[in-house]
C-alpha cells in the first residue's frame, strides 16, 4: 500500500525543551496506525505538528506526497486531513443534525439547508449510529454519544486521513463497542486512521500498525503482537527493572489495623466515569501502590480520597468518615499529599516552602520538624537557603516530599514522584520512601514505574478503565502477567 502520511526526521523544540526528536512515521494507506506511549512521551505534540497547529522544528511530514510542515489547520483540512481532539468540542446550542450541517456548510451561514446537504449528513450519523438522534439536542448527549458526533463532524470534511485523538476517554463498556465499530466502518469506507489511545485494549483490537514513542523518540514500531512482545516496550511501560544494587529491599509492615478504608469508591467528571466502584485499604505502617496504564484512573482516585474532587462511595480514615470532610480537615486528621509535578513555589527558599508544611503550627514545633525533614533529605539542608526553582528535578521532589511530612502524617500519599526524573534519581526518591515508610508513617503511592514501586512497597492494586483489575502482595504482582495486560491491552 502507499503511504498516506509519511514522516522524517521531526523534531520539535519548544525554547530549550525537546518534546520530539528525530521521529520517523509511515502511516499506509487505508489502514488504521496507532501512536502509543507513555506519559510526555510527545504523543500530543506529534499531532499538533500533523495537524497544522505547531511547524516542525526540523524534519519534514509529508501528506498525499506534498511537505506540509507549517501550513495551517484549515488548509489540511482542505486537503483531506481531519482531527479530533481529547476534549469534545461540541457547539452546546445545535442539534445533532444541526452540528454536521455546519461542518458541511464549513462554517457559512445557510438561510435554506439543501436536501442534498441534509441528506449527507443523515448519511454520516447513520454512519456513526447516531442517526435516531439526529433532532436531539447535544448537551443532552451522553459522553460516549458526544465522541461519535465528533467523529461524525470529521467525516463531514470528507477526509482522507484522520487523526483521533484518545477517542475513548471516559467511556463505558457498551460505549467503548459502538466506538470501535465506527471507527471500523470508517475503514471500511477507505479513510485511512491515526491514533491516539492510551486505552491499550481498545489500540489491540483497532491498529493494523502501532509506533511506540518515550521521551519524544521513536522507541519501536510493529504489528500489536509484535509491540506486546517487546521487551523496550514493556520496560517503558512498566519501568526498569529493580534488581541491580541500587534497588532497595521493601520494609515491613508494622501492623494489621486498618488506616484508610475505602469503598465503592466512584468519581465522575460530567458524564465521565473515570473511577468505577474501587475497594482498597492501607493498614497501619503499610506501603501500598496504585499501579496501571495511562487514564486508568490513578491520580483521580488519590484526588478524590484528598477531597480535591467530588466522589461517591465510602472513605474512612481511622474510622471516621472523609467525604464530609472539608479538604483543609484533612492535614489535621493526619493525611498529607505530595501532588503531581511538585506544586512547589519557585520563588521561595527550600526552608520557606517546608514551613508552609507546617502553617499554622507553634514555632517549636515548626523547628523540630523542620530539622527531622533536613536530616532524613542531607541535600536539601545543604540548600536550605536556595530558591525552589534553582533545584534539580530530583531535589524539588525531595523537597515536595519534605514539605508534606512537615505535618507528621499518619498517612502519605504521592502521586507520581518519579515523574520526569532520571532513573538514578528515582531510585533515590523512591528510597527515600522507604526510609518515610520504616519512621512509621504509612504510604499510598501512585507510581508509573511501577517495577520500582513493586520492588519496595508491601501491596499493590492494579487499575484498569477505572476499575481494580488485580490486587495482591507486591512480591506477587511483580511476576503476575495481569500487570502487563493492564499496561499493554493483553486479554485476559
Amino acid at each position: 500500500m502507499d503511504a498516506m502520511l509519511e514522516i522524517t526526521g521531526l523534531t520539535r523544540r519548544f525554547g530549550g525543551i525537546v518534546a520530539l526528536h528525530n521521529v520517523d512515521l509511515t502511516v499506509r494507506e487505508g489502514t488504521i496506525h496507532a501512536v502509543i506511549g507513555p506519559n510526555g512521551s510527545g504523543k500530543t505534540t506529534l499531532f499538533n505538528v500533523i495537524s497544522g497547529i505547531y511547524p516542525p522544528s526540523d524534519g519534514e511530514v509529508r501528506f498525499l506526497g506534498r511537505n506540509v510542515g507549517g501550513m495551517s489547520p484549515e488548509a489540511l483540512a482542505g486537503m483531506g486531513l481531519g482531527r479530533t481532539f481529547q476534549n469534545t468540542r461540541l457547539f452546546a446550542s445545535m442539534s445533532v443534525l444541526e452540528t454536521v450541517l455546519v461542518v458541511l456548510y464549513r462554517g457559512s451561514i445557510a438561510l435554506t439547508i439543501s436536501a442534498k446537504a441534509e441528506r449527507r449528513a443523515r448519511e454520516i450519523l447513520e454512519a456513526v449510529g447516531l442517526a435516531d438522534l439526529a433532532d436531539a439536542p447535544v448537551t443532552g448527549l451522553p459522553q460516549g454519544q458526544r465522541r461519535l458526533l465528533e467523529i461524525a463532524k470529521v467525516l463531514a470534511l470528507d477526509p482522507k486521513l484522520v487523526l483521533l485523538d484518545e477517542p475513548h476517554g471516559g467511556l463505558n463498556h457498551t460505549e467503548t463497542a459502538r466506538l470501535i465499530e465506527a471507527v471500523r466502518k470508517m475503514k471500511e469506507q477507505g479513510i485511512t486512521i491515526l491514533l491516539i489511545e492510551h486505552e491499550m485494549e481498545v489500540v489491540m483490537q483497532l491498529a493494523d500498525d502501532i509506533t511506540v514513542l518515550n521521551f519524544g523518540e521513536r522507541l519501536a514500531h510493529g504489528s500489536p503482537a509484535e509491540i506486546q512482545a517487546n521487551e523496550a516496550v514493556i520496560e517503558a511501560y512498566l519501568g526498569q527493572s529493580a534488581s541491580g544494587p541500587q534497588a532497595a529491599p521493601a520494609p515491613t509492615a508494622k501492623a494489621d489495623e486498618t488506616l484508610l478504608s475505602v469503598r465503592n469508591l466512584s468519581v465522575r467528571y460530567g458524564d465521565i466515569e473515570a473511577v468505577r466502584g474501587i475497594d482498597l485499604d492501607v493498614k497501619n505502617g503499610e506501603f501500598v501502590c496504585l499501579l496501571g496504564n495511562n487514564g486508568a484512573g490513578k491520580s483521580t482516585t488519590l484526588k478524590a480520597l484528598a477531597r480535591m474532587v467530588p466522589a461517591s462511595g465510602e472513605i474512612s480514615f481511622e474510622g471516621e468518615p472523609l467525604l464530609s470532610r472539608r479538604i483543609e480537615a484533612l492535614v489535621g486528621m493526619g493525611i498529607a499529599l505530595v501532588p503531581e509535578r511538585r506544586r512547589l513555589f519557585g520563588g521561595l527558599s527550600v526552608v520557606e516552602n517546608l514551613r508552609i508544611g507546617a502553617h499554622g503550627r507553634s514555632r517549636h514545633y515548626v523547628d523540630e520538624v523542620q530539622e527531622e525533614v533536613l536530616d532524613l533529605f542531607p541535600s536539601l539542608k545543604r540548600l536550605q537557603r536556595s530558591l525552589a526553582f534553582s533545584l534539580s528535578g530530583g531535589e524539588q521532589q525531595m523537597l515536595a516530599i519534605g514539605r508534606a511530612l512537615m505535618s507528621r502524617p499518619d498517612l502519605l500519599m504521592l502521586d507520581e514522584p518519579s515523574l520526569g526524573l532520571a532513573p538514578k534519581l528515582v531510585e533515590q526518591v523512591l528510597g527515600k520512601l522507604i526510609e518515610v515508610n520504616e519512621r512509621g508513617t504509612s504510604i499510598l503511592l501512585v507510581e508509573q514505574n511501577a517495577r520500582m514501586a513493586l520492588a519496595i512497597s508491601h501491596r499493590a492494586y492494579v487499575l484498569s478503565s477505572g476499575r481494580i483489575v488485580a490486587s495482591g502482595s507486591s512480591e506477587e504482582l511483580a511476576n503476575d502477567e495481569r500487570v502487563r495486560n493492564a499496561y499493554l491491552g493483553i486479554a485476559a
